[in-house]
C-alpha cells in the first residue's frame, strides 16, 4: 500500500532508527496492518541490533545471504520476485503484523554498482504485499541507494531535532532541495524535550512551516529497550497506561505521529484501527 521513508539532512542527531522503530511497532500494535521494516545501510545496521537478539544472530537463525535485500536482489535478477515471496526473506517480529527485511552486507562500492538499479523492484514488491513499508534510509543525499527509495516512496518522514541550526538550514533550504520540494512529507522531531524553549510551538511559529509536524520525546525506558532489544515488550507493556505514569506522555506522542505519518500517506486509519478512532 504505502512505501514511508525516513529521512534526515544530518547525521547521527535526529534518531531516525530511534522514531521508525518506535512509529513501526505503535502501528503493528494498534493497526490491523501488515507492517515490514527495512533500512539502506551497509555499516552499523542498528535496526537489526534493535529488534534481533544477539542470540538469534549468533546462533545462525538470520543468514544474510539467504535473507533480506540481498537474497531478494537475486530473486530480482532472476525474474523471480513476487509479492507473495517477499514474506519468506523477511525475520518477524511482532506475528502476523510486524516483519523485518534485513539489508544489504555488501561493502559500499558493491552497493553502488548493484542495488540500487533493483531496491525499487524490492520495495515495490513489497508495497503490493504489506499494507505499510517503513524504510530508514539514513541522513544526506550522498547514497544512490538512499536516494533510490526517497524517490520512489509516497512519502518522506523527515526527521530532525531541536538544535536550531540544523532546523535553520532545512527550513531554508526545503524548497530548493529537488529530493524533497514535490514530495509530500511530515516532519518529526526525535529525542524531543518539551521543556526547551525551541519547543514545537516556537519552531512552527519561527519557521512557518504548515506541513504536519509530530514530536517523539526524549524517554529512557525506551532508550533502554533499544539496548536491551526489547522495544516490543516495552510498547506491549505501555500500551494500557494511566497518564501519571512517566511513559504516558511519550506513548501518547507516538500514537499521534504513528496515526499522522498513516493518515499523510493515504491510509484510511478508521478502517485499520484496533482503537476505534
Amino acid at each position: 500500500m504505502g512505501q514511508i521513508a525516513f529521512w534526515s539532512p544530518v547525521g547521527g542527531q535526529a534518531g531516525i532508527t530511534a522514531n521508525m522503530g518506535a512509529v513501526a511497532t505503535v502501528i503493528s500494535m494498534e493497526y490491523m496492518t501488515t507492517t515490514l521494516m527495512s533500512h539502506t545501510q551497509w555499516e552499523k545496521p542498528t535496526l537489526e541490533s534493535t529488534f534481533i537478539r544477539n542470540k538469534v544472530i549468533s546462533e545462525g537463525e538470520i543468514n544474510y545471504s539467504t535473507a533480506g535485500i540481498d537474497a531478494l536482489e537475486r530473486l530480482v535478477r532472476s525474474n523471480k520476485l513476487t509479492p507473495e515471496l517477499v514474506r519468506d526473506f523477511t525475520t518477524p517480529i511482532l506475528a502476523n503484523r510486524l516483519d523485518l527485511m534485513t539489508g544489504t552486507t555488501k561493502p559500499d562500492a558493491e552497493l553502488s554498482e548493484s542495488i540500487p538499479d533493483v531496491v525499487n523492484s524490492i520495495f515495490y514488491a513489497a508495497k503490493q504485499f504489506y499494507d505499510v513499508s517503513l524504510i530508514d534510509v539514513g541522513n544526506g543525499l550522498d547514497n544512490s541507494f538512499t536516494n533510490a527509495v526517497l524517490h520512489n516512496s509516497d512519502l518522506i518522514v523527515v526527521n530532525l531535532n531541536q538544535n536550531q541550526s540544523v532546523l535553520e538550514q532545512f527550513f531554508n533550504e526545503c524548497e530548493s532541495n529537488e529530493m524533497i520540494k514535490d514530495k509530500e512529507f511530515v516532519i518529526v522531531l526525535g529525542q524531543y524535550d518539551r521543556n526547551s524553549n525551541c519547543n514545537l510551538g516556537h519552531i512552527k511559529r519561527t519557521f512557518k512551516c504548515n506541513k504536519p509536524m509530530y514530536t517523539i520525546p526524549h524517554n529512557t525506558g525506551y532508550m533502554d529497550a533499544i539496548n536491551d532489544r526489547l522495544v516490543v515488550e516495552f510498547f506491549l507493556k505501555n500500551k494500557n497506561i494511566r497518564p501519571v505514569n512517566v511513559n504516558y506522555h511519550f506513548m501518547e506522542d507516538v500514537r499521534k505521529c504513528a496515526k499522522g505519518i498513516l493518515v499523510a500517506s493515504g491510509i484510511d486509519t478508521k478502517t485499520y484501527s484496533e482503537r476505534g478512532a
